[in-house]
């Protein structure tokens, strides 16, 4: 696998960050993990044992200054296959927003970097040669100003460019303009009104077709002590290039946290928008650090990499419980995925996420951590259902050392012919963190 594609954004972001940093503030790891696999290509007549050795670094940057705010998340790591089953790769995942306040309050220039491996094709197992680096990278100016004395607008320039290793029909560069007023009701209440354009160029001609986006919507949010509530309402419409027809529909997007007591937390969401997989590449940096917790290294994702625009329809829920010595987690979802110009990719999607963790010591931890999801793609008629189990104990050693120890399985069962697959693994793994 090509080196990480966002290498360039992180360096430019961590040099910008020092140069300009009044309070930043850098957690990291270095790790090495030693593992073995049973089925390192994930076949169901064919399996290969593996050994795979992997130095991986992770990092957490913040910086909350007076002229810069930045919050970068990520992990790097080189996968060497002992054996030689595979060819030796890097493997990155990061998401990174940093605000620089040219005049604060009035003008600002944002830079935005999210990186993640995706599948090259969503219908065949995730062997380290179906695999690919993607990246998205964003960065453009914000201008404030004051309407009223509680009427606020905002207005936003970015340019996106958006890369993959070896999908080169996803590569595009994107322009996108957004007007906005945010009337505020209370210390905890706004409501705004937004008007975004966006015009989407594929750079290589397997992509496209190149196309406008038009979005209008309504936004309602409030922040009390134990409820936040996100809600919007509007309209999108897409023009195609190339003679293809027009879309439009509703837009409509929801989400509700309540902190029913100090250490419990129930959320639920809902969404219909027009997306695409640049789209769904985005991830908060605080969510990125909350999963790459659970996970030994950088996990594979489910996103088609592709140029197409779908309509997605999305329902979740999460519930999560922490103490001193537990934490419980879980994250049931569904969805539906309809692409509009090629109906290859459309799938009904269910699934689940959940964690368990206990402090068995001051410094044992055990964990256990399970992800299923389900995909009916419509068009094709399979049905694919993923399943991923991981058992691990954490044992601190000193203040910066520990140890991990992973079992790890994975597995498909597919009614595709030998689409199918069983996967086992282990993993030590050998921690030093600042």
């Amino acid at each position: 696998m090509d080196r990480p594609l966002f290498a360039r954004s992180l360096a430019c972001a961590f040099a910008a960050g020092i140069a300009t940093a009044q309070a930043w503030h850098v957690n990291y790891s270095l790790e090495t993990s030693l593992g073995y696999s049973d089925n390192i290509n994930q076949s169901d007549i064919d399996p290969t044992g593996q050994a795979v050795l992997i130095p991986r670094l992770k990092f957490d940057f913040q910086e909350d200054g007076a002229y810069l705010l930045a919050h970068a998340t990520g992990q790097l790591e080189y996968r060497d296959y002992l054996q030689g089953a595979f060819d030796n790769e890097f493997r990155g995942q990061f998401s990174g927003i940093a605000t620089w306040f040219i005049f604060p309050q009035r003008l600002s220039f944002d830079f935005e970097d999210y990186a993640a491996v995706e599948p090259v094709n969503i219908f065949a197992p995730n062997a380290p040669n179906n695999q690919q680096q993607v990246n998205v990278a964003t960065l453009g100016p914000t201008f404030n100003f004051r309407i009223q004395q509680t009427l606020n607008g905002r207005a936003e320039l970015r340019f996106t460019s958006s890369t993959a290793s070896k999908a080169k029909d996803f590569n595009s560069n994107r322009s996108f303009a957004a007007l906005r007023a945010i009337k505020d009701l209370s210390a905890v209440k706004k409501l705004s009104a937004q008007v975004e354009t966006q015009h989407v160029h594929f750079t290589d001609r397997s992509g496209g077709p190149d196309y406008d986006r038009y979005d209008a919507y309504a936004r309602y949010q409030t922040n009390l002590s134990q409820l936040d509530l996100d809600v919007a309402a509007g309209a999108t419409r897409l023009n195609f290039a190339n003679g293809n027809n027009s879309h439009s529909g509703w837009l409509g997007r929801g989400s509700l946290a309540w902190r029913a007591t100090p250490s419990q937390t129930l959320g639920v969401s809902v969404l219909r928008q027009y997306s695409d997989a640049s789209q769904d590449l985005i991830v908060d940096p605080a969510a990125l650090l909350v999963n790459s917790a659970f996970a030994n290294g950088v996990i594979t994702g489910t996103t088609p990499i592709t140029s197409q625009v779908y309509l997605e329809k999305r329902v979740g829920a999460s519930y999560v419980f922490h103490s001193e010595r537990f934490l419980v987690r879980a994250e049931p979802y569904y969805k539906t995925l309809d692409y509009v110009l090629d109906p290859l990719y459309d799938q009904n999607v269910h699934g689940v996420v959940a964690g368990f963790s206990y402090r068995a010591r001051p410094l044992w931890t055990l964990a256990f951590d399970a992800s299923d999801e389900t995909r009916d793609f419509t068009h094709v008629a399979r049905r694919d259902d993923d399943l991923r189990l991981d058992l691990s104990l954490v044992d601190q050693l000193t203040r910066q050392w520990s140890v991990r120890m992973d079992l790890v399985r994975n597995q498909r069962n597919s009614d595709a012919q030998g689409q199918s697959f069983r996967e086992n693994a282990a993993y030590v793994t050998a921690i030093f963190t600042r």
